[in-house]
């Protein structure tokens, strides 16, 4: 009976004195949002917080206080560096919503660069699918100069920017999970998002996916542009690649990662105009990898459907069938031509799978560890890759006839 008793006021207590002892206010928590890394002149690294304040930008009863804090100190790590912040930071600062984390591009290229992210991979309150970008200037300056127009809260901004770039296929869908992913299965490079606020001069011109972040003449609105990918090898950053690069990369993984892009050709008859399709990836493209032989022979059949958008030359695709067959043999002998030279370019300038068919080769393999003798990452530069690619135009817009130009302007 005694221990009954016993038992029964256990419970009651564990009941009746529960309380929200943990519980904390809005007004009391900092919650960072976004990380940036740069190289410290001295021990550590240099690391700027960007500290959101939950209580601009609501809707109602919001506040005239800044939507954000930006933060810089040197510290050995960013997670040593949160008690740093203490010192300035009155509220208590969580990493529960953080966004994104960017580092800049002369810690990518270090070899120690793996050295840097390490924190985050123990640390709890980390989500790994945040994004990770690589920017061209300092990350505490791509921080500062960032200045969302349309957009009051700046976690809100990074999110939205993120679901615009996995729809167009410009920029690789990069975060924290699949780098570490990348850098553990050591068999191909990792495409990191690439992004910068500064501007740079070049004499690229026409086609709207040939450039990299920073290259693109504009006017007005946020300074942040986003094009292209940060080719990381090995935990260390090798190259850049443009928008064209990053869709032909994309386009050739096994699974389908841009649901559907925007893509310009040269017209085949008229020289000088160009034809605009939208590129609908609904057919997965097939690899087979035969790793029989002392090096892999790599089968890629990449199917193309095409809507037509838009005809600047108004000559009839439509009703003529012979040129229907000639506009689909000039779109997949440029598919052929782009995709093979940069098969080529990741062989003999990257040394390294941007593609994933090495998860496609490993599937031959009974062990892990007869995978890992056979060193994928040694033998894909010399690999042999025959590339096949299926176009099929299915629609040509709600036009039935190009219009005809000579009677509009009589």
């Amino acid at each position: 009976m005694a221990k009954w008793v016993v038992f029964f006021f256990i419970v009651l207590s564990c009941i009746t004195l529960m309380g929200c002892w943990d519980r904390h206010d809005l007004e009391e928590l900092a919650y960072v949002i976004a990380i940036g890394i740069d190289q410290s002149e001295g021990y550590g690294m240099s690391i700027t917080y960007q500290i959101a304040n939950p209580e601009a930008g609501e809707p109602k009863g919001g506040t005239d206080e800044a939507a954000s804090d930006i933060i810089t100190i040197n510290a050995p790590d960013f997670l040593s560096a949160r008690d740093m912040l203490v010192s300035f930071v009155s509220r208590e600062v969580v990493f529960t919503h953080m966004k994104v984390l960017i580092v800049s591009e002369d810690i990518a290229r270090e070899e120690r660069f793996i050295d840097y992210i390490k924190p985050a991979v123990r640390e709890r309150e980390f989500d790994r699918r945040l994004t990770f970008i690589v920017c061209r200037e300092k990350a505490a300056d791509y921080l500062r100069n960032n200045k969302p127009t349309l957009e009051t809260r700046p976690h809100k901004f990074f999110e939205l920017m993120k679901d615009r770039w996995e729809e167009t296929g410009l920029i690789p869908d990069s975060t924290l999970q699949e780098f570490l992913h990348t850098l553990e299965e050591d068999t191909g490079v990792f495409l990191a998002t690439y992004s910068t606020t500064e501007e740079v001069t070049t004499e690229k011109e026409g086609m709207e996916d040939r450039y990299v972040a920073g290259e693109i003449e504009k006017e007005g609105g946020n300074p942040v542009q986003t094009i292209g990918s940060a080719v990381i090898k090995e935990g260390t950053m090798i190259g850049t690649m443009d928008g064209e690069e990053t869709r032909m990369a994309l386009l050739l993984r096994p699974h389908i990662e841009a649901s559907q892009m925007i893509v310009t050709y040269e017209d085949p008859i008229a020289k000088g105009k160009h034809i605009t399709a939208r590129v609908l990836n609904e057919k997965r493209t097939r690899v087979n990898v035969n790793t029989n032989q002392d090096y892999p022979i790599i089968d890629v059949e990449v199917p193309v459907m095409l809507e037509i958008l838009a005809i600047t030359s108004h000559i009839d695709y439509i009703e003529d069938l012979e040129k229907q067959a000639q506009l689909k043999r000039h779109i997949e002998e440029k598919y052929k031509e782009v995709a093979g030279n940069f098969i080529r370019k990741t062989q003999q300038q990257f040394q390294g799978d941007p593609f994933r068919w090495g998860l496609m080769a490993r599937k031959n393999f009974l062990t892990l560890q007869e995978y890992w003798e056979y060193d994928w990452m040694k033998k894909y530069p010399d690999a042999q890759v025959n590339l096949k690619v299926n176009v099929e135009v299915t629609e040509y817009g709600k036009q039935l006839r190009p219009p005809n130009i000579e009677l509009i302007k009589d």
